[in-house]
């Protein structure tokens, strides 16, 4: 019987494409968009409904660009993961969408870090040894 159910889930997820959440007050939470069980996109919402984040998942670990938003719409961040691990520039947005920090990354650890002023122009930076 166990083993029954067992089988009839992983058809039904082998079968499944797209999965919602909702919040409390019915608006969108999550969508989970999927090739198999372990390679997804994601989108999460504000209550609001306006789109909080996306991204995707390879091998079941963060994979390539996620992007985040304000819940008014304005890019707030961009990071990379390449299999879990950061990976690349991430780039960090103020509430008007002006890029203030940028870092990169490699295997996972940080190579240089700058912070911008309101105008772009750079203003500090870091470089790890």
């Amino acid at each position: 019987m166990i083993a029954s159910l067992m089988i009839c889930s992983m058809f039904s997820f082998a079968q499944q494409k797209e999965l919602h959440t909702f919040y409390d007050n019915g608006t969108i939470k999550s969508t989970y968009q999927y090739t198999d069980e372990n390679n997804y996109q994601v989108t999460n919402y504000y209550p609001s409904g306006s789109v909080m984040e996306t991204g995707a998942f390879v091998d079941g670990k963060l994979n390539g660009v996620w992007t985040s938003f304000s819940a008014s719409g304005i890019k707030t961040g961009e990071a990379v993961y390449s299999l879990g691990q950061r990976e690349g520039e991430w780039k960090m947005y103020d509430e008007s969408g002006n890029l203030r920090y940028s870092i990169s990354y490699a295997a996972n650890k940080m190579v240089s870090a700058n912070s911008y002023d309101i105008n772009g122009k750079l203003v500090a930076e870091t470089h790890s040894r």
